[in-house]
């Protein structure tokens, strides 16, 4: 553990002092565009706050550009700085399962993602964002996964009349659920309903296929989605389809349709979320599927509060005609301690009742119950470079064997993005800042 520490100080101190850069602030496409600071659309990034979720139903509009864009047609503007930012995240990971008897702790040092960031707008009504992630490895193993589709790429219309904001959006993007599942969490460590499905829950790959290629909310989907925003009401309706495949253009189920319906009070919001597939899995196994649940985020500027409760539903999971049931959710407190310094804790709870297809003929009986409790802080370095420390111990209880496998994961790491000419540097106000 002492060499992956030493490791973690040896990547910062690269960062900070060992890259050459101008003296122009260290910010991603947007923050550079707009000559704001990261914390104009960020609680802590890459957590949106409410000014940036308000950019967000805007469709990217709304700011005057700090730099003039290049006119590329009559109705088409160009970006007038090269709208690219690069983001990562590295450092040490660890972790230790206990199934029966004691059990070794794993640790290794981890390049946990590269990401390509690209996003602008294309004259008055025309927007782009891209996510691009070549790499990625996996917290628990140090597995390296390479793609070439991106995790997120899509086109933005926006119009504005009669009081209402409306967007159009189509490529790849994540589900409007009530919390970001990815592109925004603040946590490291992943949501737990969000990455659920019936292959996972049930430890058995779908009749045809592989249980990686099942649709799951925590992956970024191929769609085309219709949103409008009352800003008076506070109301504010997502609703698309997808094509059943998460980020992959092949291995398509069907056609799925969502919908997330909001309502705002201020800074708080309350929503609902509904998925629904005609056949999830694919290959002609007919295995309707359903989510559906609650969700909350109240926010001030020291403390926020998350949550979402989801039921999930699967007609024909295992291809016997045996249905699936099964809830869950979480609950996210992040305080604030300094200007700089913010914690977090949160808790994460699944369970299904009791599954049986021997009757149809099948080979499969599970009684899962599954949480995980996550504590941590974040440490704003400088505004687009923070130190990630977190704990997360879990349980998966299996009833029907009464067995219970019990997880210990940490990680240290750091997080950055910044524009490519301009890594970051300190700077004599980020030094203030972190004794503030």
């Amino acid at each position: 553990m002492r060499s992956g520490l030493v490791r973690v100080v040896v990547v910062s101190v690269g960062l900070a002092c060992g890259l050459v850069a101008s003296r122009a602030a260290a910010i991603p496409v947007f923050a550079r565009i707009y000559d704001k600071p990261c914390g104009a659309c960020h609680s802590t990034f890459p957590q949106l706050n409410p000014e940036g979720e308000n950019f967000r139903t805007h469709g990217f509009h709304g700011l005057q550009p700090a730099i003039k864009p290049i006119n590329a047609g009559s109705a088409v503007d160009l970006p007038g700085t090269l709208p690219i930012a690069l983001y990562f995240t590295t450092g040490e990971d660890l972790s230790r399962e206990v199934a029966a008897g004691h059990s070794p702790i794993r640790t290794h040092f981890n390049l946990n993602s590269l990401s390509v960031l690209a996003g602008g707008e294309i004259g008055q009504h025309l927007s782009f964002l891209v996510d691009y992630r070549p790499i990625e490895m996996e917290a628990d193993s140090g597995k390296t996964e390479t793609y070439t589709v991106p995790y997120q790429a899509y086109v933005v219309g926006h119009v504005e009349g009669g009081g209402w904001l409306g967007n159009i959006r189509a490529g790849w993007y994540e589900l409007p659920l009530g919390v970001s599942p990815a592109i925004h969490r603040l946590s490291a460590r992943p949501y737990l309903i969000y990455g659920l499905n019936s292959c996972g829950l049930l430890s058995k790959d779908p009749p045809h296929g592989e249980c990686e290629y099942v649709s799951a909310l925590s992956e970024s989907q191929i769609g085309l989605e219709l949103n409008a925003v009352h800003p008076k009401t506070g109301l504010n309706i997502a609703t698309g389809f997808t094509n059943g495949s998460n980020n992959r253009l092949d291995n398509t189920a069907s056609k799925d349709f969502y919908a997330h319906v909001s309502r705002a009070f201020g800074s708080e919001h309350v929503g609902l979320f509904v998925f629904y597939s005609p056949d999830i899995i694919g290959a002609g196994t007919n295995d309707r599927a359903l989510r559906i649940g609650p969700d909350i985020d109240f926010y001030s500027r020291r403390f926020r509060l998350l949550g979402q409760f989801l039921a999930g539903y699967d007609s024909n999971p295992t291809g016997y005609h045996q249905s699936l049931l099964y809830y869950g959710g979480f609950v996210e407190g992040d305080f604030r301690l300094t200007t700089a310094l913010l914690t977090l804790l949160r808790c994460d709870m699944a369970w299904m009742p009791q599954f049986d297809d021997r009757q149809a003929g099948g080979d499969t009986r599970q009684r899962r119950r599954l949480w995980e409790i996550t504590g941590g802080m974040q440490l704003s370095l400088l505004q687009d470079l923070k130190l990630v420390a977190e704990l997360t111990y879990g349980e998966n209880h299996e009833g029907v064997s009464n067995e219970t496998e019990k997880t210990w994961a940490g990680t240290l790491r750091l997080v950055t993005a910044f524009w490519p000419f301009a890594p970051p540097l300190p700077t004599k106000e980020s030094i203030l800042r972190l004794g503030s």
